[in-house]
């Protein structure tokens, strides 16, 4: 059976509906030690395993869902102008410049997309450069220097949108290397997009690939820093 790729969201993307996407992708970033800021979370790689893995523990569980609770309160908050619920006004300011960056970074998403993994990971580690997708619906929007949020935490801008008749001759053109890295033949490559796409949409509709290079602002990144601004200081409140 296939699994059809809904066409591209679009904007504005709501703070709420990626937070806890956000969280997971920023915890796992904590403990890769990849996160891009000057200082860490406020606490142990272990402590940011234990609460991506806090299904197996009802404790730590709980706990998970208060972090993302008092997150996305204390962002909230922090919008508002509130200062009863921090340690002092200097937290305060940290936390609402933090939420108002994070809330305008969103602003400029203009598209989200999914991508299954391993892929998601390749493009996060810049192995996977093109991605590519029926030219069907709302992915022909798409075009040069449009912002897309993969996975509701990483975001990209569109470099080049190129067009093509077939996936293989995408792939042919685009090589496998930066659109499906890992796959060893061009027959392999197509059999993944058919997973997605039957033969007929793809020949009715042509193929898109679309170029993508990271941003340089991240919302994981805004999100680390709000993290170690509150809850490196106030772990003991939640």
């Amino acid at each position: 059976m296939q699994r059809r790729p809904c066409s591209p969201g679009s904007s504005p993307v709501e703070l709420r509906d990626c937070l806890e996407e956000l969280l997971k992708f920023t915890l796992q970033s904590h403990i890769n030690g990849t996160l891009d800021i000057d200082h860490d979370l406020g606490f142990s790689t272990d402590f940011s395993s234990h609460l991506l893995n806090h299904n197996d523990c009802p404790d730590v569980s709980r706990l998970y869902k208060d972090l993302v609770s008092t997150l996305l309160k204390s962002v909230s908050k922090a919008s508002c102008g509130s200062l009863d619920d921090f340690e002092d006004e200097e937290e305060s300011n940290e936390i609402a410049e933090g939420r108002a960056e994070l809330v305008n970074v969103l602003k400029t998403v203009n598209f989200e997309l999914h991508v299954q993994e391993p892929f998601f990971t390749q493009l996060k580690d810049g192995l996977k450069r093109v991605e590519g997708r029926c030219a069907a619906g709302n992915y022909n929007r798409i075009q040069s220097g449009a912002l897309i949020l993969f996975n509701k935490c990483l975001l990209f801008e569109v470099q080049d949108v190129r067009q093509y008749p077939s996936f293989y001759a995408m792939l042919k053109a685009e090589s496998l290397d930066n659109v499906l890295p890992g796959v060893k033949t061009l027959t392999d490559g197509v059999q993944i997009y058919r997973n997605f796409y039957s033969e007929e949409k793809e020949l009715s509709n042509g193929v898109l690939g679309i170029h993508v290079k990271k941003s340089v602002a991240q919302p994981y990144i805004i999100l680390a820093r709000i993290i170690s601004a509150y809850f490196g200081r106030s772990m003991m409140k939640i």
